[in-house]
């Protein structure tokens, strides 16, 4: 990193928990775990009222750091009872003050949530560097690895996409390699495709370069613009032979610009390879997931003006935020964790090692021979990739992972409670998860965990799935967890 920042800052930002690890120029160094939805919890102690609430974990914050934030009361189920701006933040008993009193008494084990709408990094940096809210950010070093791509293709949440392509080939992504990976299985689940739209554009280019027929810029424009009116948010154009013949994408692509797109990938620059599905799916998933990222790196970057940020990709390389794409996203986090456990293994004198990075929403495994395995076309998440990434065996399996039961069966994933709402535990009303059975089980030491934890919620949503499947907490807790081993002990196997 550059000598000119006076901080350096490395951050994991995870479907959960952002980890965060800084070290100045003289060698201190600071640490810091918090929700990767950028908000703080805590418990209602003895002597509050409605113009102030005393929290003694409070005690461990920067002065005054949360002036300015909003505080908002919890009932027993998570639903917002009250909230006020903190006006004033006194360390030395953990006393936040409010510019309003609340609407109710606030009472001894009441839970409440601080929150100031800035993203987890940069709330990270603040707090890390005794920063409030309304001083700036001094120019810092940045390197940040994001599972926010992993997630959205995960969990199906990217932007409402639209597949643009030659007029006859618009179910080739359906269609695929026509591979029947599971030719036994009766009941054939084949994973939903990332766009929602389809657009056939009427334009022909031969494998030579010869052009059957050009497209009609009127037409196209036309096409694209009712794209608008079916929500449709980013556009993946995948033309036939645009790999070596690019010229109807840059029509297409400037048709899309004309009628008020901004999330625009085309195949020839995401993915320039002569075949249509593997180029197809590619700028599928680039399209996905642009607007998700544009967006976050966007307000990364306006909260560290002059800072030096950078970001991981799968391959396990550094890059710019302009650079930063959706295809190179997918593994942007767990990428950085290989390179970590294997810089890790080789210190200590290990040749040979297996990573296994358990989330909050996914599970993470990867081998270290003394090199770097890479993979340059893949299926992640039931969806082909052409784009080079470090080799890392991802299962929907985490901390967050919801447990429930479909009948016959327990099911553990792929659905997460995320971080908002997060887990029962949390306090936010969230769903029976992975985290809530570890606790239930006392195999979470509740006093080292970053905030407190809500055993009463646990036991609500366990008696629930206890009710539909007849059986004792213990067996269905116990159950929940063989489920979600097995998940991540195959994950192991595999590599």
């Amino acid at each position: 990193m550059s000598d000119v920042h006076e901080w350096e800052f490395w951050i994991d930002v995870g479907g959960t928990f952002t980890d965060c690890f800084a070290r100045h120029r003289d060698g201190t160094t600071r640490r810091l775990k918090l929700l990767s939805s950028g908000i703080t919890k805590g418990t209602v102690a003895d002597g509050s009222n409605a113009v102030a609430i005393i929290d003694p974990a409070r005690k461990r914050d920067p002065a005054q750091f949360w002036r300015g934030f909003r505080l908002r009361l919890l009932a027993k189920d998570g639903a917002r009872m009250a909230d006020a701006a903190v006006a004033d933040f006194d360390r030395a008993d953990g006393r936040l003050h409010f510019h309003d009193a609340f609407s109710v008494e606030p009472a001894p084990g009441m839970r409440y949530e601080l929150s100031s709408g800035e993203e987890s990094p940069v709330l990270a940096v603040r707090y890390l560097l005794g920063l409030q809210q309304d001083e700036p950010i001094p120019p810092v070093a940045m390197r940040l690895g994001t599972t926010r791509g992993t997630n959205a293709l995960l969990t199906r949440r990217g932007a409402r996409t639209a597949f643009v392509t030659t007029r006859g080939f618009g179910d080739v992504l359906r269609i695929g390699y026509q591979q029947r990976p599971k030719l036994f299985q009766l009941d054939i689940e084949k994973p939903s495709p990332l766009f929602s739209a389809v657009v056939e554009i009427d334009e022909r280019v031969l494998a030579d370069g010869t052009v059957r027929q050009e497209p009609n810029p009127d037409e196209v424009r036309q096409q694209i613009l009712e794209l608008q009116s079916q929500g449709v948010e980013s556009i993946a154009i995948c033309l036939l032979h645009a790999d070596r013949f690019s010229a109807h994408e840059r029509i297409v692509a400037q048709a899309a610009r004309d009628v008020g797109f901004r999330e625009i990938s085309v195949s020839h620059e995401v993915a320039p390879l002569v075949k249509i599905v593997a180029r197809g799916d590619t700028t599928v998933v680039d399209a996905y997931l642009n607007p998700v990222l544009r967006c976050y790196v966007e307000s990364l970057s306006a909260a560290l003006p002059d800072s030096s940020l950078r970001l991981m990709t799968s391959a396990g390389g550094l890059v710019t935020p302009q650079q930063f794409r959706g295809k190179d996203s997918i593994l942007s986090g767990p990428a950085g964790g290989v390179v970590g456990f294997a810089c890790a293994a080789q210190t200590a004198g290990f040749e040979r090692a297996i990573g296994f990075d358990m989330g909050g929403t996914s599970t993470d495994v990867a081998r270290f021979d003394g090199r770097f395995e890479h993979e340059y076309e893949t299926e992640k998440a039931g969806v082909r990739v052409v784009a080079p990434m470090l080799a890392i065996h991802t299962v929907a399996a985490g901390g967050g992972s919801i447990c429930d039961f479909e009948g016959t069966r327990l099911v553990v994933g792929p659905a997460s409670a995320g971080a908002d709402p997060g887990p029962a535990c949390y306090g936010r009303g969230g769903p029976l998860t992975v985290t809530d059975v570890n606790l239930f089980l006392g195999r979470i030491p509740e006093d080292r965990f970053p905030f407190p934890l809500d055993r009463a919620a646990v036991e609500r949503r366990l008696d629930e799935l206890c009710v539909k499947m007849s059986q004792p907490r213990e067996l269905v807790a116990a159950g929940c967890l063989t489920v979600a081993n097995q998940h991540m002990a195959r994950a192991i196997r595999t590599i």
